[in-house]
């Protein structure tokens, strides 16, 4: 799963969407650390172009009855993802990116966990897969998409966000071949991603800063 992500570098985020010709404004994104479910995230999608998005990181889909969903859905697991009402429309109509710095993820053993944050082993940023919707009000909301971990990801937990890579963005935004979109939601590279173990400074959402991803 992932449930927590890192936004801290507006440069290195940008660098990696410079192939879709967009740029995530500085002064309208502010640098965040420690981005919980709920928060507004910056996206790229396609519509008539690419462009730049607001979006609600959690949907609550269309057909839920009031009541339904205790919390939004912030998370679709790959493998089921074209079978699920909440989802396999999205899947094959309205997809994302999420460009991210990195996210955190927990070991959880007996009696307690540890907090590891992973990064790009190559660039300053990472492209995290998703979906999105247009809210009963409006407000468009996005899911990021998980698949099985990779070797590095596997010690810490079994899930994983799927990662776009930089030259398949295009691929991923406006493809319209199903083989395509589900070879794009595929464990990455075990030499893509690197792992650091934090603090749990990180476990409390309301905390922010460079704290958050100093190695411990």
């Amino acid at each position: 799963m992932c449930g927590r992500i890192d936004a801290h570098d507006p440069a290195g985020v940008n660098n990696l969407i410079s192939v879709l010709d967009v740029v995530i404004p500085a002064d309208r994104y502010p640098p965040r650390y420690n981005v919980a479910p709920g928060a507004t995230l910056a996206t790229v999608c396609y519509k008539v172009g690419y462009e730049v998005a607001d979006m609600q990181w959690g949907i609550v889909p269309h057909w839920a009855k009031p009541g339904q969903f205790e919390r939004p859905l912030i998370n679709a697991r790959a493998e089921t993802i074209h079978e699920k009402p909440s989802f396999r429309k999205l899947i094959a109509r309205t997809r994302v990116i999420v460009p991210v710095n990195g996210f955190y993820e927990w070991r959880r053993t007996e009696g307690s966990r540890a907090t590891f944050y992973f990064h790009s082993a190559t660039q300053d940023a990472l492209a995290l897969a998703g979906i999105y919707q247009i809210s009963h009000d409006g407000k468009m909301q996005c899911c990021l998409i998980t698949t099985d971990a990779n070797q590095v990801m596997r010690p810490v937990h079994d899930r994983m966000p799927a990662l776009i890579a930089q030259d398949a963005m295009q691929d991923w935004l406006h493809s319209n071949d199903t083989h395509v979109i589900d070879a794009l939601m595929k464990p990455a590279g075990d030499d893509s991603i690197a792992a650091i173990k934090v603090s749990n400074y990180v476990n409390n959402a309301h905390n922010e800063g460079a704290k958050c991803i100093e190695p411990v």
